[in-house]
């Protein structure tokens, strides 16, 4: 006999505290062009801005966002802005294929316009301590970092559905390589680290200055969506012992104000980061995102090895969506719940973000799947 059908939020805060729920609960990341296609074919139209190319940092408000179209547990608010100015990008350069700007952390990326990606990183900025301790006072706890016309009603839509509403942010690696690039930062770790603890000092107690003025606000959330790519496809940006000298004070710092707020933690990282999973569970994360499969990111593995001990939020590899084929879907989605379900947390979500290749029909199909092979008995 099935359990009785749970609300979204249930579903979701029991999973997170590895109770077992009706069934397993549902979110995902898209890639624009994906959004924009469902989107079309749902009837409701994505709202862009005039160019896409900061898509990542500056979303439009949406009447009612992909989550809520595909009727999922989760929605995401606040997502706090960390740039030093917001100021809009000053074009540099543009061609056909690409468009050279300036963004608000004195960065200078390339954006391509018929592909998908992150930019390439061409130069940065803020490359030195003496640079840093010019800007360094730019970087304040403020209501401008939040766009409450996009997240005020999001909010609300999700409180009165009955969601599990996740509080958005960035930790501090996602923070400083837009401030600072990969390079610049893993080097200063070595080379200057007085420097580099003195930056993620400072955008650390920002992050968590945010957190307490959307609060204060009134937008009191469930849980914490943390974003930080920290690895790469073969392994973490650094060792597991560079990571707790420079990484793990500054995260357990910001897990720490989730959990005493009764906050579960996720946290989004691509790559691998099997090696840092001990590490990042004494920092206080309690699930990870979103388990890419092509960096060797498998939950079959790593269910069994940490059970209780931790929580997935993904794995479901987004090449194989991007088949159509229903059988090879089918089998993947099925091995991995099999896998992850017995230990009463697991979230159902891609390996990275859904492909443009993937058809609405089969994405309908995924999600019928999902609730099918994912209910608890």
């Amino acid at each position: 006999m099935s359990k009785p059908s749970m609300s979204s939020r249930e579903r979701v805060a029991r999973t997170l505290a590895h109770q077992q729920p009706d069934r397993v609960p549902i979110f995902d990341k898209f890639w624009f062009q994906t959004e924009k296609s469902f989107r079309e074919q749902l009837g409701h139209p994505l709202v862009e801005r005039e160019t896409r190319f900061d898509w990542d940092t500056a979303p439009c408000a949406q009447a009612q966002t992909i989550w809520e179209l595909f009727d999922m547990d989760m929605v995401e608010v606040a997502w706090p802005d960390y740039r030093l100015r917001f100021t809009p990008p000053e074009i540099l350069e543009e061609t056909d294929e690409w468009v050279l700007q300036r963004d608000g952390n004195e960065a200078v990326l390339r954006w391509w316009k018929h592909k998908m990606g992150v930019p390439e990183h061409v130069k940065f900025g803020i490359d030195s301590p003496e640079q840093w301790a010019r800007v360094k006072p730019l970087m304040t706890a403020s209501r401008e970092r939040v766009r409450w016309d996009e997240f005020w009603p999001l909010y609300r839509r999700a409180r009165e559905a009955d969601r599990y509403v996740c509080y958005a942010t960035v930790e501090p690696i996602e923070m400083i390589k837009d401030v600072l690039g990969h390079e610049i930062m893993l080097r200063a770790m070595i080379k200057q680290p007085e420097w580099i603890h003195d930056i993620f000092d400072t955008y650390i107690t920002v992050a968590v200055q945010m957190l307490e003025l959307v609060e204060a606000e009134g937008m009191v959330c469930d849980g914490a969506f943390v974003y930080g790519d920290i690895a790469y496809n073969t392994g973490p940006f650094m060792s597991p012992r560079h990571y707790r000298e420079f990484v793990q004070p500054y995260h357990k710092r910001l897990m720490d104000e989730f959990h005493r707020r009764n906050m579960p933690v996720l946290l989004h990282s691509d790559g691998d980061i099997r090696l840092l999973l001990d590490d990042l569970m004494a920092s206080g994360v309690d699930f990870i995102n979103p388990l890419e499969v092509k960096a060797g990111m498998d939950v079959r593995e790593l269910a069994p090895k940490y059970k209780e001990r931790l929580g997935y939020c993904g794995n479901i590899d987004a090449r194989i969506l991007e088949t159509n084929d229903l059988d090879r879907i089918r089998e993947e989605i099925r091995s991995k719940l099999a896998a992850a379900m017995p230990y009463n947390g697991y979230i159902y979500h891609s390996d990275h973000s859904v492909l443009p290749g993937t058809t609405l029909e089969t994405y309908q199909a995924v999600l019928e799947e999902v609730k099918t092979a994912g209910r608890y008995d």
